[in-house]
């Protein structure tokens, strides 16, 4: 996969998960088998504004050519994901999020190491 395919890609999951997020903080209960409560709702509308952003640096990064500024973002990016997988296996394995974190850890394995590919 390409830089641009990866960052195109990750650009639109970011803008999914942050209208998904804004509109719809409920669903993050739903996936990770979460009990509703109005501090998540905040957080997750929080949230949403960070998914806006990295979608929008990920979709206008797309074309650059490697670089020192491309590294970062990508070591930026992959450092990210590997810290959000292990924390989703965190609260997995002391059994505080259910079954749905694994479809979140794979993902951010995935892009993860396709970030560190095109460092």
């Amino acid at each position: 996969m390409t830089f641009q395919q990866t960052a195109t890609l990750f650009a639109l999951l970011c803008a999914t998960l942050f209208g998904c997020l804004l509109l719809y903080p409920n669903l993050i209960y739903l996936i990770f088998a979460l009990d509703p409560h109005p501090l998540g709702d905040f957080l997750a509308r929080r949230a949403a504004m960070l998914f806006a952003g990295i979608a929008v640096i990920s979709y206008f990064a797309r074309t650059a050519t490697p670089s020192p500024t491309r590294t970062a973002i990508c070591l930026g990016i992959a450092t990210a994901m590997f810290g959000l997988a292990a924390t989703g296996l965190f609260e997995f394995l002391r059994g505080y999020v259910g079954l749905g974190i694994w479809l979140a850890i794979l993902t951010e394995i995935t892009f993860g190491i396709l970030f560190l590919r095109h460092r």
